[in-house]
């Protein structure tokens, strides 16, 4: 996929900008259409003999199968075609017997298991109907040979995209299958990813932020029961896989509104998992969950992915589209940059990547394992999660957490949050204004529940009454490194008593 969107990029940079015609086609049933006769010969071909050779056919032969339903069964039919599903060697044999479909063809042809793409630029469009005219000839005449049937279910026709920027597009003769007039359209999925005529991806990032948000609503549900660790394990298991496939094709690093758009889900996820409310700082937010931004992960992403193919741990062929190597010692490993006339171009896989990779401190760069690699870049952009020790108590860690990020119902927070209700920062008490500070340890409308708090430090820690307000207040919603879990444990446990029993978190923000 990566190959094929930086081939359409490539072509929209050209000067004129050009037009490319992608067609996508489907096996029908492709795993259990591979002829055992045909997949042999094949594996012949490739020097297969001998004892290995007879391994494969006992492999595939004396294989039966029957239907049972409600207790009935069919008779035993022998199958004289497939590749057993769920088996190491199925995937393998299926490859093999479709490894030569692309000889011959003009266009340049992309293979994924079962699915098959053809893309052509376009220097003329009768020219480039005529180059896809023979290959889906081609195609059709290799599927008779080899008994394979592409596209035949009305509902999955092969599909085509020209892809294109131009505000006025040229007209593009029809082209046909199997005697069928071929479907063009605004868009294709493909491999997971919609692609679009513009390469904008906006359709598919609206899919897979509205399949996301669903998820979000059921983590607010269930803030109220399940500990912070839980949610957070959802928010990565069944949140953040929709918005990272693809993410390195789909990325434009330079559009702020389209980070926006992406960052806005998890932005929404870290207030239902903390139970924060809105408008609080993001920065504070994700550094009391450990989370980095989708921003700062997709760069990580885009880099891993480059090393990868610098090191030839991914599909060798993607290694040709590297630029050449720069010729220095002081800066080894560092590649030539992409002439981009256009900004999409800029922003693809392969020009942006070459210039983020370039930019990299040596010793990141030139790390020896891509796990050393990664952990260079994720001490970059993840900052340090503010730790709960463990405490599952709902209601009194969204409380913990709410002072945490200076916006509770505190007249402080709710002043610098421009609330309409409140003029003032100052507390009903008169004093001062109402802050964490004054709150914890000053207000006069929480003596009792404070000579609690007081106690119980003492209790823990006879020295820690005794501290800098400041520390004392850091220590409070923090707790610290120099004590054990079980002291942690005590001291926000403390905290989190007096902040229920003062009941000044029972009532609403407004």
């Amino acid at each position: 996929m990566i190959s094929i969107t930086h081939d359409i990029h490539k072509s929209f940079d050209a000067n004129p900008p050009q037009e490319t015609r992608g067609l996508f086609l489907d096996i029908s049933k492709a795993f259990d259409r591979v002829w055992h006769k045909g997949l042999l010969y094949k594996i012949k071909n490739f020097g297969i003999e001998g004892k290995l050779f007879h391994l494969i056919e006992s492999f595939l032969s004396n294989r039966y199968q029957r239907v049972t339903i409600n207790g009935q069964s069919s008779p035993w039919l022998p199958i004289k075609a497939g590749v057993p599903q769920g088996s190491i060697l199925g995937p393998l044999l299926f490859l093999l017997y479709i490894n030569d479909l692309p000889e011959g063809l003009h266009c340049n042809v992309k293979l994924f298991a079962d699915d098959t793409a053809i893309f052509s630029t376009v220097n003329t469009p009768t020219e480039t109907a005529n180059e896809l005219e023979h290959d889906l000839l081609k195609i059709k005449n290799w599927a008779i040979q080899w008994k394979m049937l592409f596209n035949p279910d009305a509902t999955k026709p092969i599909k085509e995209i020209i892809f294109s920027k131009k505000n006025i597009k040229r007209d593009h003769p029809d082209l046909f299958f199997n005697n069928v007039q071929i479907d063009r359209c605004s868009d294709e999925k493909h491999l997971g990813l919609i692609l679009d005529e513009k390469l904008n991806f906006k359709k598919h990032i609206d899919e897979k932020i509205n399949k996301a948000m669903k998820i979000v609503g059921t983590i607010k549900r269930l803030n109220s029961v399940l500990s912070r660790f839980s949610l957070i394990t959802i928010y990565k298991s069944f949140v953040r896989p929709h918005l990272d496939y693809g993410d390195v094709i789909y990325d434009q690093p330079n559009n702020q509104s389209f980070a926006d758009k992406i960052e806005s889900v998890q932005y929404n996820a870290a207030l239902a998992i903390t139970g924060a409310f809105r408008g609080t700082s993001k920065i504070r937010l994700y550094k009391e969950l450990g989370f980095e931004s989708l921003k700062d992960r997709r760069w990580m992403r885009r880099l891993c992915y480059f090393r990868k193919i610098f090191y030839t741990h991914s599909p060798s062929y993607l290694f040709d589209y590297l630029p050449s190597r720069t010729i220095s010692q002081r800066y080894p490993n560092c590649f030539n940059s992409f002439n981009c006339r256009t900004v999409s171009f800029q922003n693809s896989f392969f020009p942006h990547s070459v210039n983020q990779w370039n930019q990299l401190n040596p010793e990141i760069r030139n790390s020896t394992s891509l796990h050393i690699f990664r952990k260079g870049l994720f001490r970059l952009i993840k900052p340090l999660e503010n730790s709960i020790y463990n405490i599952h108590d709902p209601l009194g860690i969204k409380l913990l957490t709410r002072l945490r990020l200076e916006f509770s119902q505190l007249r402080d927070h709710k002043f610098r949050h421009n609330f309409q209700d409140t003029l003032n920062p100052m507390c009903t008490c008169s004093l001062e204004p109402e802050n964490t500070s004054h709150f914890l340890l000053h207000c006069h409308n929480h003596n009792n529940p404070r000579i609690t708090l007081m106690s119980d430090l003492s209790t823990i820690d006879p020295s820690i009454c005794f501290l800098n307000e400041t520390y004392l207040v850091h220590l409070l919603l923090f707790g610290d490194k120099k004590y054990d879990l079980a002291t942690n444990q005590k001291i926000l446990k403390a905290t989190i008593v007096f902040l229920k029993e003062s009941s000044r978190f029972d009532e609403g923000l407004f």
